[in-house]
Parts: structure tokens; C-alpha cells; sequence
């Protein structure tokens, strides 16, 4: 029994069954897409569909006095190279332009189900914060930027990402699951990834002597869109 299940494993059927879903996958691409397509292909990201968005907690003795915050990109280029035959032939390359950022707008703090809004002094005083030199300092950093090193197949749309995070003149590695899947005219990346503010240099807002300040950690939504 056990050298039957390793011949099955390893021999014909396995991989009739690969070839099979690499005809599926390219058969429903040539579907959504056209046959004429080349792959693996080029999409250039949809600002205007593309969703980046920061979830940033409070946090401190004061945090009942305090506001969650959203955090959303509203420029944002860049270009997905995606073979659905072939995941790990993929390459992401996105830029936000950090002087464009927008502060809890209500769509988006619904968006990612985040309670109650603030009034338009509010988000200014946030915005006016976070654009600071001891936080984003955004006129010297006037970019944040992903490119992938490394994309690994996991099966049925899956994928795990690795690349290199440029937030605030800072480099870090970062790896995360991602799924794709092919839309009509283009391809969606949806992904959710945290990491730590204090790792790109600067540390997380405070006031009041610490009593109201942001948690370090947070968390990122990608909801990415990408057109022929």
C-alpha cells in the first residue's frame, strides 16, 4: 500500500492533474482576458479601484479619549507582472505618494468597519501630525514603495509575497499570503499584512506624555487592481 501511494504521487495521474489545471488556468485567462494575450503579462494599477489603507490603533491610559485611524492612499501607481500558469514568474511595483495620504475619510474608516467619524478639525490635526517630521515626514520622504523579490505559488489563487517595504527613507523585508485572481480586463490582489512603525525610524504618535498614543503596530489592507 505505501509504495502504490508513493507511485501514484510521483507518477502519470499528478501529473495529469498539473497539466490539467494549467490548460484551466490558461483557458479561463484567454476567457477574461483575450487569447492574444502574452504571458506572463504587464497590468498597470487602477488608481481610481485600488484601495491602500493603514488601520492604526490607539493605545495608553487615555486611549478611551482617543480615535482609531485610517490611514488611505489616494495616488498610487505602479504594474503587476502575472502569469496564472506560472505564480512565481509574478513581480509587484507599487508606489503612494505620501503628500496625498487622506485621514479617516468616513467611507474608508467603513470600509474596514472602524466605528464613529471625525469632525473635519479633527482629521486636520491628524493629517497635520502625521505628516510631520517625526512621523512620515512627508516633504523629505515624498514616496512609500513595495517591490516583490519573491513570489511563491500555494494553490487555487494563493500566493505568498516577499518583498521590500521603503517607508520613511527605511528598507525592510516583508512576507505575507496574498490571493489573485483574474477579473475581465485585469487582475485584484487582495492582501492584509502588519508591521511596526518603529521599524522604518520613527516612533508611533504620542501626547499627553504617553497617556494618548498610537499602538505600534499596524496593519495594512491592499486591495489592488490591475488593468491591461
Amino acid at each position: 500500500m505505501g509504495d502504490s501511494r508513493i507511485r501514484r504521487s510521483r507518477g502519470g495521474p499528478s501529473r495529469s492533474r498539473g497539466t490539467g489545471a494549467w490548460i484551466l488556468s490558461v483557458a479561463g485567462a484567454a476567457l477574461l482576458l483575450g487569447a492574444g494575450v502574452a504571458w506572463p503579462a504587464t497590468f498597470r494599477v487602477d488608481q481610481g479601484r485600488t484601495r491602500l489603507a493603514v488601520h492604526v490603533l490607539r493605545d495608553g491610559l487615555g486611549s478611551l479619549l482617543a480615535h482609531d485611524h485610517v490611514v488611505e492612499a489616494t495616488e498610487v501607481t505602479g504594474s503587476v507582472d502575472y502569469d496564472p500558469a506560472r505564480p512565481e514568474a509574478s513581480a509587484i511595483v507599487i508606489e503612494a505618494r505620501t503628500a496625498t495620504l487622506r485621514v479617516d475619510e468616513p467611507a474608508a474608516r467603513r470600509r474596514l468597519g472602524v466605528d464613529g467619524d471625525l469632525s473635519d478639525s479633527q482629521r486636520a490635526d491628524v493629517t497635520k501630525a502625521m505628516r510631520a517630521p517625526d512621523q512620515l515626514d512627508v516633504e523629505r520622504h515624498p514616496t512609500i514603495r513595495f517591490a516583490s523579490s519573491r513570489v511563491v505559488g500555494e494553490g487555487e489563487g494563493h500566493v505568498r509575497v516577499t518583498g521590500q517595504l521603503t517607508l520613511r527613507g527605511v528598507t525592510r523585508e516583508l512576507t505575507f499570503p496574498a490571493t489573485v485572481s483574474l477579473e475581465s480586463g485585469g487582475v485584484r490582489a487582495r492582501a492584509t499584512l502588519t508591521f511596526l512603525q518603529s521599524a522604518f525610524g520613527y516612533r508611533p504618535y504620542s501626547a499627553l506624555l504617553g497617556a494618548i498614543r498610537n499602538k505600534d503596530e499596524v496593519t495594512l489592507h491592499v486591495d489592488l487592481v490591475g488593468t491591461l
